[in-house]
């Protein structure tokens, strides 16, 4: 609640009739908070849009210094929009905040109001229902899309302020909408403010992740309410009581106010009261104003308490069971004492610690009755209001109702409330809302429902899919006994488990379940039946039983025409079509994805569609067409966006393929965009864990370390959901540990995430182990050659010979469970020439020549990542491959693949490679012990160039800004290192070994 404004309570509360709250009035000076105004306003007259985080404790003045910027906007002719996030625990209704707004501003402007609705259909949840208009089914990212663009056209004319208080009580929905919102620009001058108690923000508390992440984005701010020094709390102290003397009593409450000017108000109104024995205990402290007042007073607080922050002046009647008398003698003492404010339509407490105070020295038997009482309060308001009167009163008896310990009332209004949120785009919160009424059943089956358990859980796992949480939902679902039921809910259950299956990464078979739920239904035509012969056609496909998933969709396919369903239909012949490509058929695959495509789009199934498009990707894919199959799936994004389905599971998936060929094929930009999931809204689960595992992939190209060694802790997790995260963040991880050198780290890495494939899916074989065999491989490759130096500092490495052999035959054997090997993949031949190229390089050592083979093997490896458009792969095998030319004395040939190397790092910005070959693209230093040439410092070969122009140490020392003696030292080792007894003979043999360049 507000902390020193007058609150205002959710619009559609019992009894509002139609008024809407007032905008919160002064009742405090503003003391010291004038460069907090300034720095608010100067964004708010900037003419331009802006987002502020508001955040401090409670009782700072948040609220206080909102009420003041709003009076200056208004005094400008902006136009204000406030909403307050409410305490509602977990069973809040989605959007209240929003609702409060354009519910005021339908009181004050309804025509705007009208205008909007018929713009925008699918703001329909916020809206009075009087002028709502006909939308489709509840679509989360289209809602979204149209919450922000009403809010820039409200900005054509006049700016816009939009308020959001205590987000810290914010819905998953409305954080969820807040995260869309600040990553977008609004079309118009809106200026965004959102506050929230920075205490309140415990470690586990879901806004806190939020505020990390909202903090990073372009354009938001974060504004933090510091403490207000002592000189400016004598002065509030002051101002609130000019005529009290307080002698000797100022210090003490400066002291215990600690700069918070709510607890300084509160200390003086003790001090005023003649309370000398205060305690130390804040709770203790707000009660002292309550423990003052008359009985009939603390009944009154007692029972306002239970509702929370505010209450309705109806409810707040039915539910005291009071005298009209005694009711209203309660509340103008407590109005007098400012324990409660007054609203349109009821009473608030005048900061939520005062209402958290009185609640907590309630007794446990005294809060099950009173949260009882307002169960039959808010069941009586539910029975006599309609439209949108109702708004969020199922959600409260709910609340309530769990409180007071009826659970039989908790089941049946989270079950409506779940029902309420799902229609109103907020399938997150629909989805909690339908587990705890399954909770609730759970622990008592005896308890009478609305719906049966069974019901109840088909219901939250839709949810949680929608919601993007297709894990939970298939346990959720797998738990559940269906023991005794129909062969249709046998079916619709098999069905549910199939979706949620068939969008994670679970090793586990779905077809003999399908299997038994269609038999079940003795062949009888229905959508049910159809249906499943589609899923299990898909489910085959991922068994790799292809003739089985052919016979499958050819059966769907025959029973969804019969009964005309066009959405089950798309779904079989989109497994023929992969069927088709997996078969070689590629183009035909194409058209007949085109085909339903088209046919998609004209009948409005979003679903189909975007699956057809998710599957061209795979077929272009599997054609070796990386840049045509990354662009397939970026457009299918973006035509997710366009639909409004930007959070559809096909979409996310995409979006996952989109960033992961745009790594590959070197279009990091592109990358950098699908990356960016903020702007969507949607919260981080299993599902989306592989863009994280795809980003630290993208930063290891990048030579950001650190980023990849940092989430290798947050992605394990998910390493037995999704095999994506394991195989690109954990590669990425063991590519940048075998960088470092940590051989001993890489390998352990290397074993868990091979291992955990093994284990989770049952894979003894998988093309990704050729290249995690090459990458550790090669770093193993690298520290033999290095360990001659070693050697010279006393450092004998372990000989790895056996792991190299090993991981050599791993390759081999993944390659040869094909007919041939150019049945495998233009990327897994690539990394199969560098796993053998790597091995030869190992067992070579750097010592003496290089073997031909080496040079050919990698001269394969780079025309293959060239063919495949890898340009980042190629440029580091392209590295390798001038080193070993120079260690061969191929200068030419190895200044050539160098610089090639060069500029396909530049292009990208991949500094590792960079930092290899250099900026200007030199032969790279052959291996030391090779017979070429020997090893050099940058420094040293900077120096060397001098030496050979016939510079003396002076002149070199003037060059490079170096002392003298430091160029001398240099001069020595040169000398020492290519064996020569002069400077003249150092120039002429660094000549002849291609140290010096072109």
């Amino acid at each position: 609640m507000a902390e020193t404004g007058v609150p205002i309570e959710p619009v559609g509360a019992p009894g509002h009739n139609g008024e809407v709250p007032a905008f919160p009035v002064a009742d405090q000076p503003l003391v010291g908070r004038d460069a907090d105004l300034a720095e608010l306003v100067e964004r708010l007259e900037a003419g331009t849009s802006s987002v502020v985080l508001l955040g401090g404790d409670a009782g700072v003045g948040k609220t206080r210094l909102l009420t003041e910027l709003t009076a200056r906007a208004q005094e400008s002719g902006a136009l204000v929009l406030l909403g307050h996030c409410l305490d509602l625990g977990d069973s809040g209704a989605p959007y209240l905040p929003l609702v409060e707004m354009f519910t005021r501003l339908h009181h004050d402007e309804p025509e705007r109001v009208a205008e909007l609705a018929q713009a925008y259909p699918r703001l329909a949840p916020l809206l009075p229902e009087s002028v709502r208009a006909e939308t489709s089914a509840a679509d989360p990212a289209g809602f979204f899309t149209e919450v922000l663009a009403a809010l820039g056209a409200l900005a054509t004319d006049r700016p816009v302020l939009v308020l959001l208080e205590d987000a810290h009580w914010a819905d998953r929905s409305t954080r969820e909408l807040l995260t869309f919102l600040l990553s977008r620009r609004f079309a118009g001058p809106v200026q965004l403010v959102v506050s929230y108690r920075a205490d309140d923000l415990h470690r586990r508390h879901p806004l806190r992740r939020n505020l990390a992440e909202w903090a990073r984005l372009p354009g938001v701010h974060r504004q933090t309410l510091a403490p207000l020094a002592d000189d400016d709390i004598r002065a509030l102290l002051g101002l609130l009581a000019p005529d009290q003397p307080l002698p000797g009593k100022t210090a003490e409450i400066v002291r215990r106010a600690a700069g918070n000017p709510f607890f300084a108000e509160e200390l003086l109104a003790a001090q005023c009261l003649g309370d000398s024995g205060l305690p130390d205990d804040l709770a203790d402290l707000l009660l002292v104003r309550v423990d003052a007042l008359g009985d009939d007073a603390r009944e009154v607080v007692r029972v306002a308490s239970a509702a929370g922050r505010a209450v309705d002046h109806e409810l707040l009647a039915r539910a005291s069971g009071l005298e009209p008398t005694v009711l209203d003698a309660g509340l103008r003492a407590l109005l007098d004492a400012q324990v409660l404010t007054a609203t349109s339509s009821g009473f608030a407490f005048r900061h939520a610690l005062l209402a958290d105070a009185v609640y907590d020295d309630l007794l446990p038997g005294e809060r099950l009755r009173l949260h009882g009482a307002y169960v039959d309060a808010l069941q009586e308001a539910e029975a006599s209001a309609s439209g949108d009167a109702r708004q969020g009163l199922a959600a409260a008896i709910a609340r309530h109702a769990r409180a007071a310990g009826r659970r039989d009332v908790a089941v049946t209004a989270a079950v409506q409330a779940g029902d309420e949120a799902a229609a109103a785009s907020g399938p997150a919160d629909a989805a909690q809302l339908y587990q705890h009424a399954l909770e609730l059943v759970l622990a008592d089956p005896g308890l009478p429902t609305p719906l049966s358990p069974f019901e109840i859980t088909l219901r939250a796992a839709s949810a949680l899919v929608d919601s993007g949480d297709p894990y939970r939902a298939f346990d959720l679902l797998s738990d559940l006994d269906a023991s005794g039921s129909s062969a249709l809910d046998q079916g619709r259950l098999a069905l549910c488990l199939a979706e949620a299956h068939l969008l994670t990464d679970a090793p586990e078979s779905m077809a003999p379940r399908l299997q038994s739920a269609i038999e079940a239904l003795a062949g009888e035509p229905s959508a049910v039946l159809a249906s499943l012969h589609a899923k299990r056609a898909r489910a085959l496909f991922d068994d790799d039983d292809f003739e089985g998933s052919a016979q499958a969709a050819d059966e769907a396919t025959q029973l969804a025409r019969e009964l005309q369903l066009p959405s089950v239909t798309a779904d079989a012949l989109t497994t023929l079509a992969r069927l088709d490509s997996i078969a070689g058929l590629g183009e035909r695959s194409l058209e007949r994805l085109d085909e339903v495509v088209r046919q998609a789009a004209a009948t409005g199934d979003v679903e189909a569609e975007l699956r057809a498009r998710h599957q061209r990707h795979r077929v272009l894919a599997r054609l070796d067409d990386h840049v045509g199959a990354r662009d397939e799936a970026a457009a299918a994004v973006r035509r997710a966006g366009e639909l409004g389905s930007a959070t559809n599971w096909f979409a996310l998936d995409c979006r996952i393929l989109a960033a992961l060929f745009a790594v590959l094929t070197g279009d990091w930009r592109l990358a950098d965009e699908m990356l960016d999931v903020r702007r969507l809204g949607v919260r981080e689960s299993p599902t989306t864990a592989p863009l994280t595992a795809i980003d630290m992939a993208l930063a290891a190209a990048r030579g950001e370390r650190e980023t990849v060694l940092d989430r290798v802790e947050t992605i394990r997790p998910a390493w037995e959901r999704e095999m994506m995260v394991s195989m690109h963040g954990g590669g990425a991880a063991i590519d940048v540990l075998g960088r470092d050198g940590d051989i001993e780290a890489m390998l352990e890495l290397h074993d868990e995430v091979v291992g955990t494939v093994r284990r989770v899916w049952h894979m003894r074989s998988f093309d990704a182990r050729i290249r995690l065999s090459a990458v550790v491989i090669g770093h193993l490759a690298t520290a033999r050659i290095d360990q001659r130096d070693d050697r010279r500092r006393g450092d004998r490495r372990r000989d790895r010979s056996d792991v190299v052999a090993e991981l050599a035959a791993t390759a081999e054997d993944v390659a040869a469970l094909r007919a041939d090997e150019s049945s495998l993949g233009l990327e897994s031949r690539a990394w199969l020439a560098r796993a053998r190229a790597e091995r030869l390089r190992h067992d070579w050592g750097g010592q003496g020549a290089p073997p031909p083979e080496l040079i050919e093997r990698l001269r394969e490896s780079a025309e293959l990542f060239t063919d495949a458009s890898f340009p980042y792969e190629q440029a580091r095998v392209r590295v390798l491959l001038a080193e070993v030319l120079a260690a061969a004395g191929d200068q030419p040939g190895a200044r050539a693949e160098a610089a090639t190397a060069r500029d396909l790092a530049l292009e990208l910005g991949a500094r590792g490679v960079l930092e290899r070959v250099g900026h200007r693209g030199k032969a790279p230093r052959a291996p030391a012990g090779s017979g070429s040439a020997p090893e050099l410092t940058p420094r040293e070969r900077e120096v060397l160039a001098l030496v050979a122009r016939g510079h003396t140490n002076g002149e070199i020392a003037k060059e490079l800004f170096i002392s003298t003696k430091t160029a001398s030292v240099h001069v020595s080792n040169i000398l020492a290192k290519l064996g020569a007894a002069t400077r003249t003979e150092a120039a002429t043999l660094a000549t002849k070994q291609g140290l010096l360049g072109e």
